[in-house]
C-alpha cells in the first residue's frame, strides 16, 4: 500500500514542459523547455534579444524556480499561442 503512495505522489510531483511566461511588463518571455533549460526572448525596443541558458547551477535553477513559481509576483503562466503570437521570432528558430 505504501509502494502505491508514493508512486502515486511522485507522479504529481513531476512537471510538464514545455511551459512558457511572461513579465507582466510583456518585455520578457520564456521558453521553460524542460527543468534545466529555458530560451528567454527579451524585448528592447523593436528588436529581440534571444538568450539561451540552462539551470545547471544552483543560482540558475533558484532563479528558474522562482520563474515558475511566481516568486516575486511579476510573472504570468501563458498558453503556447500567446507566446508565439506575441513573440513572432521564436516562430523563425
Amino acid at each position: 500500500m505504501h509502494k502505491i503512495w508514493f508512486l502515486f505522489h511522485l507522479c504529481q510531483m513531476v512537471e510538464k514542459f514545455p511551459r512558457f511566461f511572461k513579465t507582466l511588463a510583456g518585455t520578457n518571455f520564456y521558453h521553460v523547455q524542460s527543468a534545466l533549460s529555458v530560451v528567454e526572448y527579451q524585448r528592447i525596443g523593436l528588436q529581440w534579444l534571444r538568450q539561451d541558458w540552462s539551470a545547471g547551477a544552483l543560482p540558475e535553477r533558484w532563479y528558474l524556480h522562482d520563474l515558475m513559481e511566481n516568486t516575486h509576483g511579476n510573472i504570468v503562466e501563458i498558453s503556447v499561442d500567446e507566446f508565439f503570437a506575441s513573440v513572432s521570432v521564436a516562430n523563425k528558430n
